[in-house]
């Protein structure tokens, strides 16, 4: 592992011959310019064509890039702790090959309880690469990679770079008795909020890792004894909505409350929020009555 800025090491691996490859998240303006710019033989949008293709607007797409896109890409580097994507490099023509590799990776679990992998995400592939031994496995047949790493570029060589089947079980991920024994719930909650509050979501990952985040609710639903889907629907929504994604302090249940009772009683506080937000001109941010998207799996 070294570091190396951006520029260095995009001319370090284009002085090798490599194609220079962009992995971006959505939301990012680089992103429509890209698209604007280049032909469609230069870029893949990486849901669609599997079975997430719903979600394509919404996922992360990759772009090979010239020396006349670079320009486009410094917004980008200027503003790395945005977490939004990261760079690879590629023998030229690998490109759609290495396309595969991630559709056949970003759906973890089976049917029915599949949740999605962010590999796009410059904190999970920074995660990826800390044991050396899994980095050939999980890049495949990128040559180098580029990415921010919490204060700083780090740069990691591919010690084998090419195609390599799935593993049966992902090693890159983490694998806690906690994750493993509540992987439905998880799976679940990914899917709830992904499919009914998805923008908010998405907002969320660009500041926490969406994982763990979800791991910190489903602990916090299990401390409060809170195990139907509807509580747990709720408590992800109140965490989502509230400053710094967790519950306030004041929403912890009183002394000898029960479950039941705790849930009516912040259900009717966040009534009560929501109506004098209403009241004040404020947009309604946090509904007391929740949908029924999510199973219950705690």
């Amino acid at each position: 592992m070294s570091e190396l800025t951006p520029w260095q090491w995009m001319a370090r691996e284009r002085a090798c011959g490599r194609d220079i490859v962009l992995m971006l998240g959505a939301g990012f303006d680089a992103r429509q310019a890209l698209m604007a710019r280049l032909g469609s033989e230069r870029w893949s949008v990486l849901y669609q064509q599997t079975d997430v293709a719903h979600l394509a607007a919404q996922g992360p797409a990759c772009f090979l890039i010239g020396e006349g896109e670079v320009r486009l890409l410094q917004g980008l580097f200027e503003a790395p702790q945005g977490n939004w994507g990261w760079l690879a490099s590629l023998a030229p023509g690998a490109l759609p090959d290495w396309v595969e590799h991630w559709r056949a990776r970003l759906l973890l679990g089976q049917r029915p309880q599949r949740a999605l992998y962010r590999f796009h995400d410059n904190r999970v592939l920074a995660r990826a690469m800390a044991v050396a031994d899994r980095r050939a496995v999980w890049l495949g047949q990128a040559i180098s990679v580029c990415y921010w790493q919490a204060t700083a570029w780090r740069v990691v060589d591919n010690p084998a770079p090419r195609a390599y089947p799935v593993p049966p079980v992902p090693v890159w991920l983490p694998t806690p008795a906690e994750v493993e024994g509540n992987g439905v719930a998880l799976a679940n909650a990914h899917r709830y909020l992904s499919g009914l509050h998805l923008d908010a979501y998405r907002t969320l990952s660009r500041n926490q890792m969406p994982l763990e985040w979800l791991q910190r609710q489903l602990r916090q639903a299990r401390a409060w004894g809170w195990h139907a889907g509807e509580e747990i629907e709720f408590l992800l929504m109140l965490s989502l909505r509230s400053p710094g994604y967790e519950v306030p302090r004041e929403c912890a249940p009183l002394v000898d409350e029960s479950p039941q009772a705790h849930l009516e009683r912040l259900r009717l506080r966040t009534v009560f929020l929501t109506g004098r937000k209403k009241n004040e001109g404020d947009v309604l941010e946090v509904s007391g009555d929740v949908g029924s998207g999510f199973v219950g799996g705690v």
